[in-house]
């Protein structure tokens, strides 16, 4: 069973070490020496991801977490109180996904340490999973023969199993318009940040349906007070667990821009929306589900499938023939100076994994 002690060490350890995307060497090799130290073979691809290896009987199972952290996640110090670890307020915790790492680690520390039969493992811990899943899209698949698998990079309980999650499009949009001095001539300009705002006013954002969101979280524009803004950047994104309806506003998205590029014919403006995951679901008889369920009966939880407008690794796991289903890793509020971990809920995660791992 998971070793408590045992496990917060190791989690507060990994915490410790900044790994911002990007910037991952450093965890690399602390995850990397821990999985050598357990007897796997250690092997990086190109983009430098992790997959290991440990041969057992039976079906391989793929276990999967992901190395980087988001900002501000430098000189994190975790404060222990109780059952909760929190970070010192002025960063991130980092259980995303230190949490994630830990959990697999623990898991197979206990099997292994108890000389436990166990399926053969296949371990991918991913870089740049924050920085748009690039590290999984570069992950060299033909060195992964696991069909069935587990993500550790859901929120709450791991007993919260993401069974459907969107597609996403990424919007960008760079907008041109004419440089102007603002006191002297202003009539002479026109503004890019005028012109995106306008834009912005016209497109369906937020909560759309219950399937369907879209944000345009960034604009930069402009260079000083006194000059109209020639350039204007919008960086945005579309997601639905409807490919359909994916389809339907990004055409929208096109039509409006389409639409303030005749009104200002002056201006030039450049459109680009490309995928980055597609969408999956799988219903409560899919063996990677009764697998979960079969491992989390054993420590008395029984499986919470929900549907999710996050996407993860998990995605482009199942563009490429692994039903990897994302679970909570006992962290809340991911990306925020307010993210906690559960310590009682990250040592259910550990136990959980052991079953899977067992083959229970």
């Amino acid at each position: 069973m998971a070793d408590r002690e045992r496990l917060i060490k190791t989690l507060t350890d990994l915490i410790r070490i900044d790994s911002p995307t990007g910037e991952e060497d450093d965890i690399d090799r602390e995850v990397s020496a821990r999985l050598a130290a357990l007897g796997f073979e250690i092997y990086h691809d190109s983009f430098k991801n992790i997959i290991a290896k440990l041969p057992g009987v039976g079906e391989p199972v793929l276990l999967s977490a992901h190395i980087d952290t988001v900002e501000p996640g430098r000189g994190i110090r975790p404060v222990l109180d109780g059952d909760v670890l929190r970070s010192d307020g002025t960063t991130i915790l980092g259980g995303d996904c230190k949490a994630g790492l830990t959990i697999v680690l623990e898991a197979l520390t206990s099997v292994i340490d108890a000389g436990a039969s166990h399926r053969p493992i296949e371990v991918a811990f991913t870089r740049a999973e924050e920085g748009g899943l690039v590290g999984v899209h570069n992950l060299e698949f033909s060195q992964i023969t696991a069909k069935t698998g587990v993500v550790f990079d859901g929120e709450g309980a791991v007993n919260r199993i993401s069974v459907a999650a969107p597609s996403q499009n990424v919007v960008t949009a760079n907008i041109r318009g004419i440089a102007a001095h603002s006191g002297v001539e202003p009539e002479k300009g026109l503004s890019a940040i005028l012109i995106a705002a306008e834009i912005l006013t016209q497109l369906p954002l937020g909560r759309i349906d219950a399937e369907t969101t879209a944000n345009v979280g960034r604009i930069d524009g402009g260079l000083k007070r006194n000059i109209i803004p020639e350039e204007t950047f919008m960086d945005g994104e579309i997601r639905s667990r409807d490919n359909a309806k994916l389809d339907h506003y990004s055409d929208e998205f096109r039509r409006i821009f389409k639409e303030a590029s005749i009104r200002h014919p002056d201006a030039q403006i450049d459109l680009d929306i490309r995928n980055t995951y597609q969408a999956y679901q799988v219903d409560a008889s899919h063996p990677t589900v009764t697998m979960l369920g079969r491992a989390l009966a054993q420590i008395g939880l029984e499986p919470s499938l929900e549907a999710t407008g996050g996407g993860s690794d998990a995605n482009v796991f199942f563009e490429n023939g692994i039903v990897a289903l994302p679970v909570g890793i006992g962290v809340r509020s991911f990306h925020t100076t307010n993210e906690t971990a559960v310590i009682s809920e990250i040592v259910q995660g550990a136990e959980m994994c052991e079953g899977v791992i067992r083959g229970v």
